[in-house]
C-alpha cells in the first residue's frame, strides 16, 4: 500500500512538472488571467463581449490592450506576453502566422464591418460617392495610417481603386489609429474621414455621409487567434469559441458589426 501511494504521488508530481506543450490545452480549474491584444476598432464592443464571457466563465479574467493592429502584431513579434490577438485585417494575422507566432488551428474570423465616409454631425453635406470628392468640397480628410491601421489600409485601397489616391493626397491627414480618426472628426478639426459603420453608431457627434463600395477594398474581416507564446491555450480557446457564439453575435450586431 505504501509503495502504491509513493508511485501515485510521483505520478502526480511528474504530471504537474511536465513540459509537454499539449499541457497548455488542458482546461484550467483555477482562476486564470488572459491578456488580449485587440484592434482599437473593437474598443466599444469588446468590453461588453468580455463581460458576458466572464459571467459564463467566472474563473477567467481578460485584460485588453487596444491599439493599431500593426503595432500590436509587431509587439507580439517581439515577444510581448499576449495570449490572444484580434486584428482589424488579415494581413497582420498573416504576418504572425508566417512566423509561426499564432496557433494555426485557433485562427477564426468572427465579425465584419462596413467602411464609411463620415463627417462632423450637423454639417449639411450631400455627396454620395468617392468620385464626388473630386469636387473639392473637403480640404482636410482624415484616415488611419495605412501602414499600421487597417481602417487606413481599407481607405487607401478604396481610393486607389477609384483612382483618387494621388489626386486627393494633399487633403489627407493621417491619424495613428481609428480612435484618433474618430476624435478628429468629432472635434471638427477635419472636414471628414474614413471610419467604420460601427464607429458612427457609437457617437452622436459623427454622421455617415455615404458608405464606401465594398468592392473597392479587401473584405473587412476581424480574425482572432491564440498566440504560441500563450501558456493557457485551453481558456484562450474558450474565448475564441465564445466569439463565434450567438450571444457574442448579438452583442456585435448591437454595436454595428456583422457576424462572419
Amino acid at each position: 500500500m505504501r509503495l502504491f501511494l509513493i508511485l501515485l504521488i510521483g505520478l502526480v508530481s511528474l504530471t504537474a512538472c511536465s513540459n509537454d506543450p499539449n499541457d497548455s490545452f488542458i482546461k484550467s480549474t483555477e482562476e486564470t488571467h488572459l491578456l488580449l491584444a485587440a484592434t482599437s476598432s473593437m474598443s466599444h464592443v469588446l468590453p461588453d463581449v468580455i463581460e458576458a464571457f466572464e459571467e459564463e466563465n467566472p474563473y477567467i479574467t481578460i485584460t485588453v490592450d487596444y491599439g493599431p493592429s500593426g503595432e500590436l502584431a509587431q509587439q507580439i513579434q517581439q515577444g510581448a506576453p499576449v495570449d490572444l490577438f484580434i486584428s482589424g485585417n488579415q494581413e497582420w494575422m498573416d504576418m504572425l502566422a508566417d512566423q509561426s507566432m499564432i496557433v494555426a488551428d485557433s485562427r477564426t474570423n468572427f465579425a465584419t464591418n462596413q467602411l464609411v465616409f463620415a463627417g462632423t454631425a450637423g454639417e449639411d453635406v450631400s455627396i454620395s460617392s468617392l468620385e464626388a470628392l473630386q469636387q473639392g468640397t473637403f480640404d482636410k480628410i482624415v484616415l488611419g495610417q495605412p501602414e499600421t491601421s487597417p481602417v487606413g489600409t481599407y481607405a487607401k485601397q478604396a481610393l486607389q481603386s477609384a483612382n483618387l489616391w494621388e489626386p486627393l493626397s494633399d487633403s489627407f491627414l493621417y491619424a495613428k489609429d481609428l480612435a484618433q480618426v474618430v476624435t478628429f472628426i468629432e472635434s471638427g478639426k477635419v472636414d471628414a474621414g474614413f471610419v467604420y459603420y460601427s464607429d458612427v453608431i457609437e457617437t452622436d457627434r459623427v454622421e455617415m455621409i455615404f458608405p464606401v463600395d465594398s468592392e473597392l477594398h479587401n473584405p473587412i474581416e476581424f480574425p482572432a487567434a491564440i498566440t504560441t507564446i500563450s501558456t493557457n491555450h485551453a481558456d484562450s480557446d474558450r474565448f475564441i469559441t465564445y466569439l463565434k457564439s450567438d450571444e457574442a453575435a448579438t452583442i456585435l450586431e448591437e454595436h454595428g458589426f456583422n457576424r462572419e
